[in-house]
């Protein structure tokens, strides 16, 4: 059986502030009681004194009292007796005929009373019938009385426990009433959200992430809405580039595999004349080397960003391996008399992969040579800033529109003049770069103006020249 969170927590509430109220109620009627008994001793005190005073002008004086002539009224609920050294009672207050008159008290119930401060509560070891305040006052008479007991019924102190037990469960009755109204209130206001994000959550595992939480508070609520919210989003699109992913790898695949299966259908058919089996088979190698290359790229993008690639970092002169990669492209660069910039700056060293760095050059200079115009210019740029070295490439040519800008660095994202010039290319070598230099913990981007160039700029740690001379 489910036990909810709202249970769990009004449980706990409930019997942290029952246990708070019943302690501090407990403490409160102790007190009362405690200075109900207290102001009950003082007014035996007066009363007895009082008594004491009105027998004789001066008691300290050493005059006898006669019991005979004494004479006990009660006073405001406080009745007077007269006990002999025997414990036997000479004189009382009560009304005459007095059953208390001639009856002793025993002298352990008095001896046990004396002994608490003159003052007890009880019955005197059974000489009443019902509990009292006592307080014993010592005189001195000619007819052998030496202690007034004044008493007061402790009846009104179980009146008094059974008005304070009230008053304390009726305030405790208060208290919950108060409180379960106010956690019934928090917790609608603390599980509403709850609840509105738990729907919310159902319905991103079924694959719809257009469900949005709408909670505008400023607490960890509201955080964890917003939270919800911004996953739901990157969820989102993380599912619409696996689509995406999906029908671009399906296309790319079936462009060359449809080529294929055409050209080899031909061949063994008959279609195709033998004297052109050379040529057709030699189109079917280089769609081969074509899918070769695209799951090659596929399988590297996906180690990249898997974190499945470990960085062989060293100390190199990034400069020198640019002009290395540039080598490689001399015959399409005479092709198009295309000027090489900035190739002869000074040495400038990194501390990265150099394998991976080497592809990043790659891509981005085959990508430069691929759209620089007839007789343009490709411009190599180096720079240290702080900790990091900024690598620029630039061509001259047609340069991207604005709206392609955001998009040259997806997978399989071609542009529209890259369709017509890039009949080989996947469109994953820009997606490649960005995932090795993101390895690095580094940052690339591109500039562009329309008519004039594309800039692709990139960072990676620099590294020491002292490293490289040690190996």
């Amino acid at each position: 059986m489910r036990k909810s969170i709202a249970a769990e927590y009004f449980g706990l509430c409930m019997a942290l502030i029952t246990a708070a109220a019943v302690i501090i109620l407990s403490v409160i009627i102790g007190f009362s009681v405690t200075e109900y008994k207290n102001d009950r001793r003082v007014l035996l005190e007066r009363v007895a004194e009082e008594v004491v005073y009105s027998l004789t002008d001066d008691p300290a004086s050493g005059n006898e009292l006669s019991a005979d002539s004494i004479h006990l009224e009660p006073v405001v609920g406080v009745n007077l007796m007269l006990i002999g050294n025997s414990g036997d009672v000479l004189v009382c207050s009560e009304a005459s005929p007095c059953s208390h008159i001639g009856k002793n008290i025993s002298k352990e119930a008095i001896a046990l009373a004396t002994d608490k401060d003159n003052f007890t509560i009880g019955t005197l070891g059974g000489y009443f019938d019902k509990p009292q305040f006592c307080l014993f006052y010592n005189v001195h008479t000619s007819g052998g009385g030496d202690m007034l007991l004044a008493y007061y019924s402790a009846d009104k102190l179980m009146l008094f426990y059974l008005k304070m037990l009230i008053v304390g469960l009726g305030f405790f009755a208060a208290i919950m009433l108060a409180v379960y109204l106010l956690l019934k209130f928090s917790l609608n206001r603390i599980l509403s959200p709850i609840k509105e994000m738990t729907l919310a959550a159902k319905k991103f595992g079924e694959g719809d992430f257009s469900e949005k939480v709408n909670i505008s508070a400023q607490n960890e609520m509201g955080f964890l809405a917003n939270t919800l919210n911004d996953m739901a989003s990157s969820l989102e699109a993380i599912e619409e580039n696996r689509k995406s992913f999906i029908s671009n790898v399906s296309h790319e695949l079936r462009t060359p595999m449809t080529t294929i299966g055409g050209f080899v259908d031909g061949i063994l058919d008959g279609t195709i004349p033998e004297s052109q089996h050379r040529h057709y088979l030699r189109i079917v190698s280089e769609e081969i080397d074509r899918l070769a290359r695209l799951v090659r790229s596929m399988l590297n993008i996906s180690k990249y960003e898997a974190g499945e690639m470990k960085l062989q970092t060293e100390d190199f002169d990034v400069t020198e391996l640019s002009v290395k990669v540039v080598l490689l492209f001399e015959k399409r660069i005479e092709a198009k008399k295309v000027d090489i910039r900035g190739l002869d700056a000074e040495r400038h060293y990194v501390n990265a992969d150099k394998d991976l760095i080497q592809q990043v050059i790659y891509n981005l200079t085959e990508n430069a040579v691929k759209f620089v115009n007839e007789g343009g210019y490709i411009a190599y740029d180096f720079r240290n800033e702080g900790d990091r070295v900024v690598i620029t490439v630039r061509n001259s040519g047609e340069g991207l529109k604005k709206n392609e800008m955001n998009k040259v660095f997806d997978r399989f994202y071609k542009t529209d003049e890259s369709r017509g010039k890039d009949k080989n290319g996947v469109g994953l070598g820009l997606s490649i770069v960005r995932s090795i230099i993101k390895l690095h913990e580094g940052s690339v981007l591109v500039r562009s103006k329309p008519g004039e160039y594309t800039e692709f700029e990139f960072s990676i740690p620099s590294g020491s020249p002292v490293s490289r001379r040690s190996e």
